[in-house]
């Protein structure tokens, strides 16, 4: 692109997720060195759609086809079941798409979806956000900071309102011909991106999972216990659990806590998972504490690309260079929720991850 053109952004979905991303990018806008023309939004609910382009600028079209051909880039915000075969139109479009997690209800067409990402060259991201928090990004500098010493374990726990109701707006992640699953695939993948992120791959994993609400194949309770790839100065493998639960309680937001346990520090992350606090302990006594715009301002040389995700994202649009983190990234997030997923089918027995590429 030239740096007189704007860069013209559509909408495939217009729901919960569409409206964050709408609303981010009205923020970005200020620090971009180019213009955002607002393009086509499609939703198969007609009403949301007009709610949308009414609050957002965006027109509203009748077909995903008319947002691709409207636009440069595509913000895919579908359910789970559709993405693969928006990827496909997108990127025989050749136009630049921004896929929101999961990329697909199974390992097979996210597979798919990293091969057409790759076949067509375009710039694609996928909605693995948490690449980009402060508060993630310190606790990777501080789990491999020397003074840490080895990793040894890490506890995480995640849990929200199961996002059939409140502010959510609807019931699809109900349908497993839609979601793939519950709340290890539709929400978790963002903590095992994120295990992989701050400590390092996982390569074997045991679960469980539990189905208070009754709705089939989408679980609300999953308790995985896992090991890290081994330690090349010793062969010792971190340990660790992640347990990960979709509740009805809408008086508590979605929350994390991490608890990382190194030989000579012990890090926790509470509370917001983008700006923290982040509290660490090390072993001569001395504590340290960062949240809020501390803990941005501590971080931002720390952060690949720009904070904002979508900043990021259109910035690598715009100069049609490769965007962070990209569906090749999300794709080892979904080979660890596969075989999490084959174990706790199982029996909870122990299976592997498989190679990483």
């Amino acid at each position: 692109m030239t740096a007189s053109q704007k860069l013209k952004v559509g909408f495939i979905g217009a729901g919960f997720i569409a409206t964050y991303h709408s609303k981010s990018i009205r923020r970005a806008e200020r620090n971009l060195n180019f213009e955002i023309e607002r393009a086509g939004v499609f939703d198969i609910d007609q009403a949301r759609a007009i709610a949308f382009a009414e609050a957002s600028g965006h027109q509203m079209m009748t077909s995903p086809e008319e947002v691709i051909d409207s636009s440069d880039v595509i913000y895919i915000c579908t359910w789970t079941s559709e993405h693969l075969d928006l990827v496909r139109k997108i990127t025989q479009a050749g136009k630049a798409l921004f896929c929101e997690k999961p990329l697909a209800t199974n390992l097979a067409d996210a597979a798919e979806i990293v091969r057409l990402c790759r076949q067509s060259n375009i710039t694609n991201q996928v909605g693995l956000v948490l690449r980009h928090s402060p508060a993630y990004v310190l606790a990777r500098d501080l789990v491999h900071s020397p003074e840490s010493g080895r990793v040894m374990s890490v506890v995480f726990r995640d849990d929200q309102f199961i996002p059939i109701q409140g502010h959510y707006g609807s019931n699809w992640r109900s349908d497993v011909a839609k979601a793939g699953a519950g709340t290890l695939l539709e929400h978790s993948i963002h903590d095992i991106d994120m295990l992989h992120f701050v400590i390092g791959p996982i390569t074997d994993v045991s679960a469980r999972q539990s189905f208070f609400h009754g709705i089939s194949g989408i679980e609300d309770v999953l308790t995985t216990h896992f090991s890290f790839a081994p330690l090349q100065s010793s062969g010792e493998s971190a340990v660790g659990s992640l347990t990960s639960i979709w509740h009805d309680n809408l008086a508590r937001p979605s929350l994390r806590r991490v608890e990382i346990f190194c030989e000579k520090r012990f890090i926790t992350i509470d509370g917001d998972d983008w700006f923290g606090p982040v509290s660490w302990t090390n072993s001569d006594g001395s504590t340290g504490c960062l949240a809020g715009d501390e803990l941005v301002s501590a971080t931002r040389d720390l952060i690949q690309s720009d904070p904002n995700p979508d900043a990021a994202f259109l910035n690598s649009a715009y100069t049609n260079s490769p965007a962070y983190p990209d569906v090749a990234i999300a794709l080892s997030a979904h080979q660890t929720v596969n075989a999490i997923y084959r174990s706790a089918h199982s029996g909870s027995t122990n299976v592997q991850v498989g190679e990483f590429k």
